[in-house]
């Protein structure tokens, strides 16, 4: 019974990441900054390793669902639903090891 308890808790953290657009930080980093080229590179840089962290550190959002890193570092620590208020993501972009976390 513990293995299927097991299981289900992985089936479940796959199911949030449905959705997602894997992408690396490095083409992350070069995406945003092509679309906001006043943002602060470095800090930019800061932000997302910050949430990264917090995400390997067993850091969740305030409802339970693990956090989106990349919404995390814009707005603080949270799940994409309580970021964006969208159930699912729709080929919204995902630092690929964070997808990896699960």
């Amino acid at each position: 019974m513990q293995a299927n308890k097991k299981t289900q808790k992985k089936d479940e953290i796959n199911l949030e990441k449905i959705g997602f657009q894997p992408i690396t930080f490095e083409n992350y980093v070069k995406k945003h900054l092509k679309i906001n080229p006043l943002e602060d590179e470095k800090d930019l840089r800061e932000k997302l390793n910050s949430a990264l962290f917090a995400l390997k550190n067993g850091v969740k959002c305030s409802c339970g669902n693990d956090i989106w890193v990349i919404g995390s570092a814009m707005v603080g620590n949270g799940c994409f639903t309580c970021i964006t208020g969208e159930a699912l993501p729709d080929h919204d972009f995902e630092i690929d090891t964070a997808l990896k976390q699960s």
